[in-house]
């Protein structure tokens, strides 16, 4: 960012602070030059509000746009500039995906049929120890408190 663009980003009139007070125009550009933009924005930031309230930058005058008495070619003129100025965004994945997998969640239970189709499909290596059917998938509870609220005594009403 150039000189006269940061002045012109903190709304101050470069013309006129360099005839009213050359020698702070001639610090600053100085200064500028040699610390570069955020060094002197940290450094001469109480300068600033003072300068703009006595050399405000004059307001951008914006153009409006011109009225088509046609409705229907405006709107044709008006799809046709934001068709091109914006490209399409992609669209937003829906629907909740947890971050983790839940490791207390039982295995889909597969039926035996499912078993001696997959067993034919799949070569068994000779190492392979055989599955052993008295062992079950079993699943320990999420939370166990430590005490029971049956056993905890009441409390006596007059205390």
């Amino acid at each position: 960012m150039t000189f006269e663009d940061f002045f012109k980003k903190k709304r101050i009139d470069l013309a006129a602070l360099e005839q009213a007070e050359f020698a702070l125009f001639s610090e600053f550009k100085l200064h500028y030059d040699q610390m570069g933009e955020k060094s002197f924005d940290h450094t001469k930031k109480y300068w600033f509000n003072k300068i703009r309230r006595q050399f405000p930058l004059a307001p951008e005058v914006k153009t409006e746009k011109p009225h088509i008495e046609n409705p229907l070619a405006e709107q044709t003129v008006t799809e046709s500039l934001t068709e091109t100025a914006a490209p399409p965004s992609p669209s937003p994945k829906l629907g909740f995906v947890p971050k983790f997998k839940a490791g207390n969640m039982p295995k889909p239970a597969v039926s035996t049929d499912d078993k001696k189709e997959g067993a034919a499909n799949t070569p068994v290596a000779e190492n392979t120890p055989p599955e052993q059917p008295d062992q079950k998938n079993e699943t320990k509870p999420a939370y166990k408190p430590r005490f029971n609220m049956k056993n905890i005594p009441p409390k006596a009403s007059g205390e």
